[in-house]
């Protein structure tokens, strides 16, 4: 109560002896930061500790890549104070998050590893938690869905151009030997498609794109436009893609095995499209995996928000064991709040 993380609520009624005080998370009094890290922009925002928005986030578009690192401290300055109790940092693609470095990611791309000593410098005694930007979408889905922790579960982000996975084992992201989403957007197939930033072609990340739609000779509209006017009818363009995507998520499911696939965008909403995909998907599963998987959808933007990034520090401080702790200061805090 000291630390504002819990307050009371009013007293229960007396059954005959002293009434209870009951506690609650203490939704204003402190708040956790958090910072997404994207292409071409940086966003802050503060977040209560029950994952709600306290004000609106900022946002600051970075045309160089170089300055990027820059810009977010410029932002995470302007929102840091006494009651701020840790930093969520978000970045898409690849994080070493024992040394505070982005290794490879498509917002400093050209630019090789780049530091957030800067930042870890500006948050002082305050904890880091630095993630991909799939892990901290996978925090939010398991803390507000109350997820069985015990399930493996593959979470799969699916926008425009972008496609991206988190795998949770016990609740806990896969990381690996480097700190990254589960790479599914870079399954390549021996497809023609424009340049990844990773640096190859067929990525199924590239399949999923406006930009290969219109090679399917639909260039009057984006993806998006087309999955919502999709019937399934005399559209070998999005046959193409289903085709694609639906492979490479029967294969990842069909190597992992998760207990749930979940399915997070927006796209979600176009029941024609996303019933389609599930189908394809469906067919291409090993016989005795099919029946035992579950197949949900979560209509959550996968853009890589503040809001969202903010779940890494939340998820340290409500999930015992979620994070190492590597976080200078990380230990006392998450210890205070378990």
């Amino acid at each position: 109560m000291k630390s504002g993380l819990v307050r009371e609520r009013a007293s229960d009624p007396s059954s005959g002896g002293r009434p209870r005080v009951p506690l609650e998370i203490d939704p204003s009094t402190r708040h956790v930061v958090g910072l997404a890290i994207s292409p071409g922009s940086v966003e802050v925002a503060r977040v209560g500790l029950r994952g709600q928005l306290l004000s609106a986030p900022m946002v600051q578009e970075v045309k160089s890549s170089a300055n990027i690192v820059k810009a977010a401290c410029r932002l995470v300055d302007k929102v840091l104070n006494r009651q701020s109790l840790a930093i969520g940092v978000s970045v898409t693609g690849f994080v070493d998050p024992d040394h505070g470095d982005i290794l490879f990611s498509s917002s400093t791309t050209g630019l090789g590893t780049v530091s957030l000593k800067t930042l870890y410098t500006l948050a002082g005694k305050l904890p880091v938690f630095l993630g991909n930007d799939m892990h901290a979408c996978a925090m939010r889905w398991m803390l507000t869905h109350r997820a069985q922790v015990a399930q493996d579960v593959l979470l799969v982000g699916l926008s425009d151009g972008a496609v991206g996975a988190s795998l949770l084992i016990d609740g806990r992201p896969n990381r690996g030997c480097i700190t990254a989403a589960n790479e599914i957007g870079h399954s390549r197939f021996f497809v023609d498609t424009a340049p990844c930033y990773c640096g190859q072609i067929g990525c199924m990340e590239r399949i999923f794109s406006t930009d290969f739609l219109s090679r399917q000779g639909k260039k009057d509209m984006t993806l998006g436009e087309a999955i919502n006017r999709y019937h399934g009818q005399d559209d070998p363009a999005m046959a193409e893609i289903i085709k694609h995507v639906s492979m490479g998520l029967a294969n990842a499911v069909n190597f992992i095995r998760p207990c749930r696939l979940v399915l997070v965008s927006p796209f979600v909403r176009a029941p024609q499209f996303i019933n389609a995909l599930i189908r394809s998907t469906r067919s291409l599963l090993l016989s005795k995996i099919a029946d035992r998987v579950s197949i949900d959808l979560w209509d959550e933007p996968t853009a890589n928000t503040a809001e969202t990034a903010s779940w890494l520090a939340l998820a340290a401080l409500f999930y015992k064991g979620w994070t190492t702790a590597q976080a200078k200061g990380a230990a006392k805090i998450v210890d205070t709040a378990h």
